[in-house]
């Protein structure tokens, strides 16, 4: 990845970019872009781009619109666009016209968070591992419920129908910057699940962001539909995301204190920002299929919250049934920020048992006056009211 505006400008047009899509998040995690010409850019750096932020949802309540600024670190190329012509992506900041920062924009809360953690002396690496289903399309290339196989756990192929589509998802990831590890079939018929190396937690996000627009265009291009819901099949396995969280002191070790404070910060306040990392009624049904409600410092792999072992003065954390379809920029945010109040209360943090619906979810997010000060009452606000259209 390219680290100033200077050295994209140059890939740009050492590589005969055509187009260039500014890509930001709406506040529910769904992929936004605006396409532009590559002659554009140079402006663009500077000046921002303008768009209608009325027409977003989770930014309609702005009375402005807003501007989108390139972030150079996260330009990416798109390998699955025509390469004479080469089409790139790179995320966005979003601005007011006096020049602040957008209280919604998602990627901004994750940096605020990461800085506050580091502030406390400690960094951390976030690992993920995402499971999808691989479904037909009919006659008239329209997404169906069919499984593109009936493969259990761990299969190959010919069992396997998803091995050809699995490497060319991760042959595109790396030409994208992106560092998967592993690949393999799960549970159900046509699930796959992708696992990525460890990274800071922008990186984190970002990669979970394009991952998914690479699943999905690669499938599509092959024939077929790739699947991110948590429950699309009531007769099977749910699809869920696996959150892998490392923390250390920056320079050295951190304090063993410190690290079980954190811990107890996410475990004490899953009950409040689940309704970001499970943000779909299905969601819920996800948790209760794995047995995810259970509370505590909990080592048992279906807890939704798990502490792993730890040595050498680090601590391992495994969110383990959130899902694909949150904002990955907010979700990661606010687990985060939930381990930084652990810190600042000496790892004092209650919670309580984990809400079985997400209604009773946003009624624990809309109580929280640890996610007003996190969020603003804005922002929880218009999440807390969207939510509430889909919830059972």
């Amino acid at each position: 990845m390219k680290s100033t505006a200077k050295d994209v400008l140059q890939y740009v047009e050492e590589n005969d970019v055509k187009f260039v899509k500014l890509t930001f998040c709406d506040l529910f995690g769904r992929q936004k872009n605006v396409s532009i010409v590559s002659q554009q850019l140079p402006s663009i750096f500077e000046n921002g781009y303008l768009f209608n932020s009325s027409a977003v949802p989770g930014f309609m309540s702005c009375a402005d619109d807003l501007l989108l600024f390139p972030d150079p670190k996260t330009l990416s190329v798109l390998p699955w666009r025509p390469q004479m012509g080469e089409v790139v992506s790179v995320l966005t900041n979003i601005k007011r016209p006096n020049g602040s920062f957008y209280e919604s924009d998602a990627m901004h809360i994750l940096e605020v968070a990461a800085a506050k953690l580091a502030k406390k002396g400690l960094a951390c690496e976030i690992g993920t591992e995402c499971e999808f289903y691989v479904f037909k399309l009919d006659s008239e290339g329209n997404p169906t419920y069919t499984p593109i196989d009936n493969g259990g756990y761990c299969d190959s192929s010919p069992d396997d129908g998803g091995e050809n589509i699995r490497r060319d998802i991760i042959l595109s990831l790396e030409d994208m910057g992106i560092v998967p590890t592993a690949s393999h079939h799960e549970m159900g018929p046509g699930q796959n699940e992708i696992d990525f190396m460890p990274t800071e937690p922008y990186a984190a996000a970002r990669n979970l962001l394009y991952f998914k627009s690479a699943v999905k265009n690669i499938c599509r291009l092959s024939g077929m539909h790739a699947s991110f819901e948590p429950k699309p099949l009531r007769e099977h396995v749910g699809s869920g995301l696996r959150i892998l969280v490392t923390l250390e002191g920056i320079g050295g070790k951190a304090s063993q204190d410190a690290l079980n404070a954190f811990t107890a910060g996410v475990i004490g306040k899953a009950d409040e920002f689940i309704a970001f990392s499970n943000s779909v009624p299905d969601s819920y049904k996800l948790l209760d299929e794995r047995r995810a409600p259970a509370r505590g410092i909990n080592h048992e792999r279906g807890s939704f919250v798990r502490a792993l072992p730890s040595a050498g003065g680090k601590c391992r954390i495994e969110l383990n049934s959130a899902d694909c379809l949150s904002n990955p920029f907010l979700m990661l945010a606010l687990l985060l920020e939930a381990g930084i109040y652990g810190i600042e209360h000496g790892g004092d943090v209650k919670g309580n048992k984990l809400p079985i619906s997400l209604g009773r979810a946003l009624d624990n997010a809309e109580k929280s006056e640890w996610l007003k000060s996190v969020l603003g009452e804005g922002v929880l606000g218009e999440y807390v009211a969207a939510k509430r259209e889909i919830a059972e």
